[in-house]
């Protein structure tokens, strides 16, 4: 309220509690015994309207109100619809007005009435009357009125013509054409239907009120309009046409007087009788914790719409349903799951609570890039069926291909192509084939699922950098590293299809599929995963490892989504079911694939994937050859008698020792000693190792300084098992998971706080080793072109350092060259030192 001035009018007549303006504004002129056109013209607005003013004020008659009156602008607007404009009326902003609203014909151009409310409040019209979602009054539990029952006409609030002043709450319509004569009807004294506080027309006005005529966003209320809107109008078609209706309809009826009002042309169902019988039912079948929710929407869904031909197909209906929103289609398409293709069903997520279709191209794109190929092996164990016969590998790759699908408007030959899965026909024949038996109903609820797990959850590998960059021809592979593994144990040389499946395999590891777009895989291949040696195991991932390293990657080899990201629906057992221990156990004895299924009651498709997923395999054992009588090959190198004496008699080396010098096993060494005929020298004594030390030096050497336990180890002419028997006798603290050991450890020179932590990062040498190349150029992009990496690469590993160390070492900016800080020339200084040293150790 403004403070009082001299053009304030003397009376004052508050408005009531929500009251519409223009009836505010009558109520002011019957106290000053004036009509309202007459007061407009005594504050100042000779040709304002109060019917468009309770629309929306302008900034004239607001001044002048607000002048005349005391009551503030905000408190005027607060009166009118303006607020309401877009989202429960429609306001134009020209000429004011009123235009088709979003739900409902009630323009709000006119004004519904409680008798009740108007004998209490002597005439008064509360806005909320205007909205065509105000129905009922929750105050004296009574169906609003939209007509007067003597003329049939709505009765206006105010009227700008009138003689003088009208008493409070009668019918203002003008009984004759062109004449002055109004009805005068008493509008309190009007009937109308009594609601039960316990029934649900009165619920659902409540809940319109808190949900739309009250919420706090537009947007909100938007959707919970439109949403509602839509079937209320099906729930009052299917009440004239269908020839019953649920219970709990007919008690709606029942509470708004028996029946619905006979229509009016003009009003399309949209008086109060009609938009409350129908709310009502469309609030039952919203609302899920209702008895009755299910059935009044089945009921609403066989309401059709009139005069239109269309298929019964349930996706044919979505048009139809679409103007109710996402929510009311995805439980129509739920409520038609059984009629739906296997297709619709895992893009509409008909079995799931997935949601409706809103992922665009780019949110396609993003969810490849998280997807192998073909899906992860423990993911493949819990949808493929028991005793499917069709190839896992097609099975896999369709698999991988129908994850792009949910939530999205893609098809399935453009998602399979997206991933690489050109062979999409095969693929999708062996899917078919592995739930012809048993039905798709795990593949259409865990798919969706796990999809939008996917889509929440941060994945540490990009499938899609890694298909862009790796296959059987580019992987890089240390065959002198696989000499050395063949010449430990025995096996024969390199061979052009040992050598080939290799790569293979080694392309497989880095993809997490099998390269290519075949749904079979290569024969020779699956016999040689089963049977693959641990040391060989080991060794591909070390090269797949170091293949990520050569391209900046710092990714982990391969990885799976957890278990627990999906928590609705209820998983079939993985591989984590099965007894790892056991599976070893068998394993080792290298039988049969189908031999070691049966030990483990699993299928062979099964059993692959559980190998797969753990890492273990089934190599045969060697058979022990009857010792010779003496070798036809005379020894070589390291392991020829004069070497073997000087080395192990003269050097005093050691056993394991000399085997490192020769690239063979301890157990060679052993037997070439004793061909040689050279005693071996006795054990140590059990506790050698604890007088030839002490805790302080092993817990400064391994804990403080950050060496690791081989190399301790060799320096001290014992294996690291010693050394770490050692560790866990005297309580030294163990490296933390994920800390690495210190590489400059060794080198017996000081090094500084920064680089202390530093060193215990993962691929610490690596990133010093680049940033040293970055300090020599002046961009990031210079360095990484003489890297052959990418500039984010480097830019990240600078931020990882520079983070680490605690200070900023290089300076990067947009439009100025690398710039060295003070601190960050010391830790390069200390770095290149460092690194300087490590390469001229002797090996």
């Amino acid at each position: 309220m403004t403070p009082w001035i001299p053009e304030r009018i003397p009376l004052w007549v508050p408005p009531v509690e929500g009251e519409a303006l223009d009836s505010w504004i009558e109520a002011y002129a019957r106290r000053l015994i004036v009509s309202g056109g007459e007061f407009s013209r005594f504050v100042g607005l000779p040709d304002a309207d109060p019917r468009f003013m309770v629309r929306r004020l302008t900034d004239t008659e607001a001044h002048a109100l607000a002048r005349r009156t005391g009551l503030t602008p905000e408190a005027l607007a607060a009166m009118t619809l303006d607020r309401f404009d877009g989202v429960i009326v429609a306001i134009a902003p020209d000429d004011r007005a009123m235009g088709r609203p979003p739900a409902w014909r009630h323009y709000g151009s006119r004004s519904r009435f409680c008798p009740a409310c108007l004998a209490d409040n002597h005439g008064r019209w509360p806005l909320s009357w205007r909205l065509p979602w105000s129905f009922a009054c929750t105050r004296h539990n009574l169906l609003l009125r939209d007509y007067c029952p003597a003329c049939g006409h709505p009765s206006p609030v105010s009227t700008l013509r009138r003689a003088g002043p009208a008493p409070p709450g009668v019918c203002l319509h003008a009984a004759e054409t062109g004449r002055a004569i109004r009805c005068g009807y008493p509008l309190a004294e009007s009937p109308t239907s009594a609601l039960r506080p316990d029934r649900a027309v009165l619920t659902a006005q409540f809940a319109v009120n808190h949900e739309i005529l009250g919420a706090p966003a537009a947007e909100e209320a938007r959707t919970r309009g439109q949403e509602l809107y839509v079937l209320a109008r099906r729930a009052l078609r299917g009440i004239r046409e269908l020839p019953s209706t649920p219970p709990v309809v007919d008690a709606i009826l029942d509470d708004c007087g028996g029946t619905l009002p006979a229509l009016a042309v003009r009003d399309e169902a949209s008086d109060a009788h009609n938009t409350a019988v129908g709310t009502a039912v469309a609030m039952i079948s919203t609302d899920r914790s209702h008895p009755a929710c299910d059935e009044v929407f089945a009921w609403l869904l066989s309401a059709n719409r009139p005069r239109v031909r269309r298929s019964n197909y349930a996706t044919r209906k979505i048009a139809e349903w679409l103007p109710a929103g996402p929510r009311v289609v995805s439980r129509m398409l739920s409520a038609a799951d059984s009629e739906l293709t296997f297709i619709a069903r895992l893009r509409y997520g008909t079995a799931t609570p997935a949601g409706w279709p809103d992922r665009g191209d780019e949110d396609v794109r993003h969810r490849a890039s998280k997807l192998p190929a073909m899906i992860w092996p423990s993911w493949a164990f819990r949808l493929l069926p028991i005793g499917a016969n069709a190839p896992v590998t097609g099975f896999r790759r369709a698999c991988a291909s129908l994850m792009l699908l949910p939530g999205t408007s893609w098809d399935y030959p453009q998602a399979a192509s997206l991933l690489g899965n050109t062979s999409h026909k095969s693929n999708r024949r062996a899917l078919d084939t592995a739930v012809a038996s048993s039905g798709a109903e795990s593949l259409v609820t865990i798919l969706p699922a796990l999809a939008r797990a996917l889509d929440r959850h941060p994945v540490p590998i990009d499938y899609d950098r890694r298909r862009s960059l790796f296959s059987p021809d580019s992987v890089h592979l240390d065959h002198n590293a696989y000499q050395a593994l063949c010449r430990r144990h025995g096996w024969r040389m390199q061979t052009p299809v040992q050598i080939k499946r290799l790569h293979w395999h080694l392309a497989r590891l880095l993809l997490g599929a099998d390269p290519g777009a075949a749904s079979r895989t290569p024969a020779g291949h699956l016999s040689f995963h089963y049977r693959l040696h641990p040391d060989l195991h080991e060794l591909l991932r070390d090269q797949a490892a170091a293949n990520l390293r050569a391209h900046g990657i710092d990714e982990p080899v391969s990885w799976e989504p957890p278990p627990d990201w999906i928590t609705d629906p209820v998983l079939p057992p993985g591989p984590e079911t099965i007894n790892r221990s056991q599976l070893a156990q068998h394993a080792a004895d290298g039988p049969e694939p189908a031999e070691l299924g049966r030990l483990l009651g699993l299928d062979d498709a099964r059993l692959l994937l559980a190998i797969e997923t753990f890492g273990t395999t089934a190599p045969q054992p060697l058979q022990q050859r009857p010792p010779a009588s003496g070798r036809r090959t005379p020894r070589q190198g390291a392991l020829a008698p004069q070497s073997l004496q000087r080395l192990y008699q003269e050097q005093k080396l050691l056993q394991h020792q000399i085997a490192e010098l020769a690239g063979c096993s301890s157990n060679t060494v052993r037997q070439a000693l004793d061909e040689a005929g050279i005693q071996t020298r006795p054990r140590r004594p059990v506790g050698h190792l604890e007088k030839t030390i002490s805790r302080a030096w092993l817990e400064k050497e391994y804990h403080h300084k950050g060496r690791s336990s081989p190399d301790i180890a060799r320096e001290l002419g014992v294996g690291k098992n010693d050394v770490m028997r050692l560790v866990n006798k005297w309580g030294i603290p163990r490296h933390p998971t994920g800390q690495s050991t210190n590489p400059f450890a060794s080198l017996d020179t000081e090094i500084s706080p920064a680089m202390h932590t530093v060193s215990r990062t993962k691929n610490c040498v690596q990133r010093l080793r680049h940033l040293t190349v970055i300090s020599r150029h002046s961009t990031l992009q210079d360095a990484a072109a003489e890297l052959g990496v990418t500039w984010s690469t480097l830019k990240y590993q600078l931020m990882r350092i520079e983070e680490t160390a605690g200070f900023t070492i290089i300076s990067t900016g947009r439009s100025r060259p690398l710039t060295i800080t003070e601190d960050g020339r010391r830790f390069l200084d200390g770095a290149t030192h460092l690194l300087s040293l490590l390469d001229n150790r002797s090996p």
